[in-house]
């Protein structure tokens, strides 16, 4: 006889930055804020234990759960068992091609603390095939995506993503609402693909250009450029309209598309 499935007592693992959400209103919360209906596609990204995954499959037409860990499967897979538009993946969801599943209406999501970014990115290379995220990261890694041009967080990551996303902070989760509690506060954060976005060289190139402008934030962005091997950057920066004393976090994602198609 085939024994089926059972849900099972998961430890949190630190390793993979686990933090199992336990806050029911807050998980639906989450997940209302997706706005998905029955012809919807999701991804759920680190599914845990289940705890939005048994929300979402009942407003969705079919949620593909991605979680890492093996020890959450048992109870992913009773879920499964109950819910014939939830499918399963034990893997990194960094290896799923979004492009198998035509246009994913949304992305859901709490997300590691020290994986943000790079799922981040993931979702950027892979924005022709979903529309929508919510997602849960922490507050300050929140704060910088959304920061304001010449703010203590404006980054190279506000300008990247900026220049990408449209990102919206939603509202703030407290620690005591996981297990176990973080040091640090968490955002529940919506992103959406901007349309129309041209850059006068590729996506990469520009990228590592912005990062290497972040490189010495607190100098002059003359000298940054001086450092890339760029002639007379005091005069380039000038034809721009800008200071030759302007400091990376002054300049806007525009000015840095305006900035990188002088140099193309």
């Amino acid at each position: 006889m085939i024994s089926k499935p059972k849900i099972t007592h998961v430890r949190p693992k630190k390793r993979l930055g686990q933090h199992f959400l336990r806050r029911k209103e807050i998980a639906q919360k989450i997940v209302d804020a997706l706005e998905v209906g029955a012809e919807d596609t999701l991804i759920e990204v680190g599914a845990g234990t289940g705890e939005l995954t048994r929300l979402i499959v009942k407003k969705a037409g079919k949620v593909v759960a991605v979680e890492v860990d093996e020890t959450c499967f048992p109870t992913l897979q009773v879920l499964a068992d109950l819910n014939k538009n939830l499918e399963l993946f034990l893997d990194d969801i960094r290896g799923l091609d979004l492009s198998h599943y035509g246009c994913v209406t949304g992305v859901l999501g709490n997300l590691p603390y020290h994986l943000s970014a790079e799922i981040l990115f993931w979702l950027l290379d892979q924005r022709d095939y979903w529309k929508k995220a919510v997602l849960t990261v922490q507050a300050e890694f929140a704060d910088r995506l959304v920061a304001e041009v010449g703010s203590h967080d404006y980054s190279a990551l506000s300008v990247v993503f900026q220049t990408f996303l449209e990102v919206e902070k939603l509202f703030d989760i407290p620690s005591s609402a996981f297990v176990p509690p973080p040091k640090v506060k968490s955002t529940t954060i919506r992103i959406k693909p901007l349309e129309g976005v041209e850059l006068p060289v590729s996506e990469d190139r520009f990228i590592k250009f912005v990062r290497a402008c972040f490189t010495h934030r607190r100098k002059r962005l003359a000298n940054n450029l001086k450092i890339m091997g760029i002639p007379s950057p005091d005069k380039l920066l000038g034809k721009l309209g800008h200071s030759p004393t302007v400091r990376p976090q002054e300049l806007s994602s525009h000015d840095y598309i305006e900035l990188t198609g002088s140099l193309a």
